[in-house]
C-alpha cells in the first residue's frame, strides 16, 4: 500500500510515526486499515511534496467540470462547464471510475425514481432511509459490501437484498504462505485453455496442501498484466464471458473482520443474497417493485422495495458514458474505446491512442481507463507504477 514502489514500508512507517493508529506496531503489517486513514497518508505526503517543490512548480486545483478538450497546434485548449479555457501542453486523463449502467430493461422509468439510486459512491444512496425500508442491492461485490457498512454506519435497521446472475459470497483474506509453484511452469505462449488447466491444477494441489485456492492467484498477481496482453481477443472474450466473475471472487477478498461482520449479517437474515436476473422494475407510489428471475429453474419472484441501489460496478465503455468530456474527445477522434470496451485505447504505459493508431506524445491516460489494456488497473501496486510512468511522460520533452 505504499504510494512509493522504491519504498514499499512507506505507508508502514507512516503508520508507525505520531502514534498514527491505535494499533500495537508488531501488529500493523497484518492489519487491514481504513480508508480514511489512507486518505489522510496520502493527503499528507501529497502536500509533503508541494511544500517541497514550491520553489519549481506552480500548482493549482481548479474545481471545475471539464466538458471538452480541442488540439490547438502542439497544444491542448480545455474547456471548463463555466466558460474557463486552459491551454496545455500535455494532458493526463484520470477520471477514475464512472457510475455504473442503468439495468439493461425494455422500462426504464424505474432510472428517473427517487428511490433509484444510480451512483453507490454518493453519500445519498445510503442516507435519509425509513426504519422499516428493504433496500435492494443490484450486484453482490465489493461495492456491496461498501454500500452495506455505509447502510449500518446509519444506524439502517431495515432489511437488505442482494442480487447478481451468480449470487457469489465474497471471501476473506486469510494470512497464508506465498504459494508460488504456479510460476514455474507459467510461461509464454499464453491461452485461456491451457491456464485454466493450470489454475486448475494449482488450485486443487493448493487445497490437498489444506490450503485456500486463491493462493494460486496472488502468486500470479504480478504477472497478470503480461499475460492479459499477451492473450488473443478470442481468449480476452472467453474469459469475460466465463471466467470474470470467478476471477472477480478470488481476486477481490474482504479483510476478516468486515467478512465476519458480513457472514453475521447474513445469518441474522439483515442481509440477503440472491442469484438471479432483474425482469422488471415498477415504480408504485411508495415502492419499487422489481420481478427477478432466479437462478437454477423457472421461479419468478416478487420483491416490494423502498430503495435500489446499483452496485454493478463502474461503466467502463467510453461510447456509453454520461459526460460531455468524452463525448466530445470521441467526437474529435482523440481517444477510442479498446477492444474490449473496458476503456480507452492505449499502450501499456498510457500513451492514448487515436482514431487511427497514432500514439500520443502528450496526452495520457492511467487508472481504471487502462484496463482493457492491462486488465489489473486498479489498486495500489499498480496505480503506483502507473502514476511514476506517466509523471515521466508529462517532463519528458520528447
Amino acid at each position: 500500500m505504499s504510494a512509493f514502489s522504491n519504498e514499499p514500508d512507506h505507508f508502514l512507517n507512516w503508520c508507525k510515526s505520531e502514534n498514527k493508529v491505535k494499533i500495537p506496531k508488531d501488529e500493523l503489517p497484518g492489519k487491514f486499515l481504513s480508508r480514511n486513514l489512507y486518505g489522510k497518508y496520502l493527503d499528507e505526503i501529497f502536500k509533503d511534496a508541494l511544500e517541497q517543490k514550491s520553489a519549481l512548480i506552480n500548482f493549482e486545483i481548479i474545481r471545475e467540470e471539464v466538458i471538452d478538450i480541442e488540439k490547438s497546434g502542439e497544444q491542448y485548449v480545455v474547456h471548463s462547464n463555466s466558460g474557463k479555457k486552459i491551454t496545455a501542453n500535455k494532458v493526463a486523463l484520470a477520471t477514475g471510475n464512472h457510475p455504473p449502467a442503468h439495468p439493461p430493461l425494455a422500462n426504464k422509468n424505474f432510472v428517473d425514481s427517487p428511490r433509484y439510486f444510480a451512483n453507490p459512491w454518493q453519500e445519498n444512496a445510503v442516507s435519509n432511509t425509513e426504519p422499516n425500508e428493504t433496500i435492494l442491492i443490484i450486484g453482490t461485490g465489493l461495492t456491496m459490501v461498501d454500500a452495506v457498512l455505509g447502510l449500518t454506519e446509519k444506524q439502517f435497521q431495515g432489511k437488505i437484498i442482494a442480487l447478481s446472475p451468480n449470487g457469489y459470497n465474497i471471501l476473506a483474506h486469510k494470512k497464508h504462505h506465498p504459494q508460488r509453484n504456479i510460476l514455474d511452469e507459467l510461461a509464454p505462449p499464453f491461452d485461456l485453455t491451457n491456464l485454466f488447466r493450470l489454475f486448475y491444477k494449482h488450485v486443487r494441489d493448493a487445497r490437498l496442501r489444506g490450503e485456500s485456492g486463491e493462493t494460486v492467484v496472488d502468486a500470479v498477481r504480478s504477472h497478470t498484466q503480461i499475460i492479459w496482453q499477451q492473450l488473443s481477443l478470442e481468449d480476452k472474450k472467453r474469459f469475460m464471458a466465463h471466467v470474470r466473475h470467478l476471477w472477480g471472487v478470488a481476486r477481490h477478498r474482504l479483510p476478516s473482520e468486515i467478512h465476519k461482520q458480513i457472514q453475521e449479517m447474513i445469518a441474522q437474515n439483515n442481509l440477503q443474497v440472491l442469484a438471479g436476473r432483474i425482469n422488471e422494475i415498477t415504480v408504485s407510489l411508495n415502492n419499487l417493485i422489481v420481478d427477478i428471475s432466479l437462478r437454477g429453474g423457472n421461479k419468478i419472484q416478487t420483491l416490494k422495495v423502498q430503495r435500489i441501489i446499483n452496485c454493478t460496478g463502474p461503466l467502463t465503455d467510453i461510447s456509453k458514458f454520461q459526460s460531455p468530456l468524452y463525448a466530445n474527445l470521441l467526437t474529435k477522434k482523440i481517444i477510442r474505446p479498446d477492444e474490449m470496451k473496458l476503456g480507452i485505447d492505449a499502450t501499456a504505459d498510457g500513451r492514448i491512442i487515436d482514431h487511427v493508431g497514432n500514439e500520443s506524445k502528450s496526452i495520457f491516460t492511467l487508472g481504471s481507463l487502462l484496463k482493457g489494456k492491462l486488465w489489473e488497473s486498479t489498486a495500489i501496486p499498480e496505480l503506483r507504477k502507473q502514476a511514476e510512468r506517466v509523471a515521466e511522460l508529462l517532463l519528458n520533452n520528447n
